[in-house]
């Protein structure tokens, strides 16, 4: 009884789609009569290989005396130091140089020293990853009193507020140290 069942049901499922199949052919005969544009393939061509140019990419820092390599910018008028690896800004910074009176030198120079931790005997301050380029005179950290936490200078960012050093941001300031090597080329302008 079963199995009549099964071949029953079976049978029933094969003539409903036979009789779908005849209609769809049906369907497609009629269809076929009705002519429909046809539409082309598009044929997507790879654009032509052109051959590596053969003049070198160069890109140049911004201080003519230093084109190539790795250079510090420091613009007063702007208060912002920029790190350049050949014609590539790699780090943009705000900082705080001279106040009137305490006037950042101008001019080229090169990174002398890098110390981790500095100490300012005229000013009495910390001096965290300072790197001397001229004189008494470091990229630095903003500094900070013996014992305190403080740093000085925070607020004034972005403004001429040291005694003539160039002041950088907790955190920017290490990240310059760790960048820039001994000999680095410093252009203040």
């Amino acid at each position: 009884m079963r199995k009549t069942f099964r071949f029953m049901l079976m049978a029933s499922a094969l003539g409903a789609l036979s009789l779908a199949g005849a209609a769809g052919y049906a369907q497609s005969r009629k269809s076929a009569a009705i002519p429909r544009p046809r539409s082309r393939p598009t044929v997507v061509r790879a654009p032509k290989a052109t051959p590596p140019s053969t003049a070198p990419v160069s890109l140049l820092n911004p201080d003519p005396m230093h084109p190539r390599g790795d250079l510090i910018e420091v613009s007063i008028k702007r208060q912002r130091l920029f790190a350049w690896r050949d014609g590539i800004t790699v780090y943009r910074f705000i900082i705080s140089t001279g106040r009137p009176g305490y006037d950042t030198p101008t001019g080229h120079y090169l990174i002398i020293a890098k110390y981790p931790t500095a100490w300012s005997e005229k000013w009495h301050v910390w001096m965290p990853w300072a790197m001397n380029w001229y004189g008494n005179y470091f990229i630095h950290q903003l500094p900070h009193f013996p014992g305190s936490t403080v740093n000085i200078g925070a607020s004034k960012l972005g403004t001429p507020d040291s005694h003539g050093c160039i002041r950088v941001n907790v955190g920017d300031a290490r990240t310059l140290f760790v960048w820039a090597a001994v000999g680095t080329p410093v252009w203040v302008h």
